[in-house]
């Protein structure tokens, strides 16, 4: 069964978006300022994207200037620190770093439904498990 990373709760995706738009103005930056781009052979990116398209959170990631595997925390934190400027300017750099540990202590959608898989066996029970998650409250 392939597993789906989404957002079940609306903090998630707060923090994905944080994370973009830093990257997009810490990138924009760099070229604004003259700074090429680091060259990067498409297969690494391809295996990289991959890596991150199947296990998510649970298992290593690639890390982006050696492309050698490496727990995804670290690789979280790595990003943080990258775009760190442009999120201190957004007023974003606390937010972001206590939604990346809950992330990171919690575990991410697709953590949830596989162990919602594990659970109940089936997809329906996944289904039903991300409802209970993202449903209005009682």
């Amino acid at each position: 069964m392939r597993i789906a990373d989404v957002c079940l709760r609306a903090q998630d995706a707060a923090l994905i978006a944080a994370l973009v738009r830093a990257l997009v103005e810490t990138e924009a930056r760099a070229w604004r300022s003259g700074q090429p781009a680091r060259p990067v052979r498409a297969e690494l990116l391809r295996l990289a994207a991959w890596r991150a398209s199947r296990s998510a959170l649970d298992g290593d990631l690639l890390h982006p200037a050696t492309f050698r595997p490496v727990p995804p925390a670290d690789a979280a934190w790595l990003l943080v620190g990258h775009v760190s400027e442009a999120l201190h300017d957004a007023g974003d750099h606390a937010t972001v770093t206590a939604l990346l540990s809950e992330v990171l202590r919690r575990g991410d959608g697709a953590t949830f439904q596989r162990a919602a898989f594990a659970r109940t066996g089936s997809v329906a029970g996944v289904a039903a498990a991300a409802a209970e998650v993202t449903g209005p409250r009682n």
